[in-house]
């Protein structure tokens, strides 16, 4: 029996990575991938959709905190472009593979307290793109009380301070 080939019209997965550096499946015509003036366009407007699409459990704030982290083989010190209560981005030129485990420890701003949490890779920001910050978005997996309540105070104050 001859297969039934898909005309022009068929479609093909692809992986995009939006401004924040989240890789992201999209469907793309393939016909579109022949036409590198076409693509350049479809681009943008998909890198428009998916700021508009991506949603969180929790508000991330922009932050600027430093971040020591480890996996247990190594160590690195890095600074976090954005906190919420469930997990941060950290900016760095050597993102870890998603699926990586983090313990991560961090002074918020204004405080003298120490904040330790563990964490998960869930994406990252391919160092080679020049279009976006590389780094990696981590979710927040372990929190003692004590710095839950200290990361909920700051990131209260901070939402209060936005929407004032």
């Amino acid at each position: 029996m001859p297969s039934k080939k898909k005309n022009n019209k068929a479609k093909n997965k692809i992986e995009k990575i939006n401004s924040t550096g989240k890789t992201v499946k999209k469907l793309k015509d393939k016909k579109e991938n022949n036409n590198p003036k076409q693509s350049k366009e479809q681009e943008t407007q998909n890198k428009e959709n998916i700021k508009t699409e991506e949603k969180r459990r929790e508000e991330r704030i922009p932050a600027e905190i430093e971040v020591k982290y480890s996996t247990g083989e190594s160590f690195a010190v890095d600074w976090t472009m954005n906190i919420s209560r469930g997990g941060m981005f950290i900016r760095t030129p050597n993102p870890l593979p998603p699926g990586s485990n983090l313990k991560i420890y961090f002074s918020i701003p204004e405080t003298e307290e120490e904040i330790f949490v563990e964490g998960v890779v869930r994406w990252k920001a391919d160092p080679t793109d020049p279009n976006v910050l590389p780094g990696m978005g981590v979710e927040i997996t372990y929190i003692d009380e004590k710095s839950r309540r200290i990361l909920d105070e700051f990131v209260r104050k901070k939402l209060q301070k936005k929407y004032l």
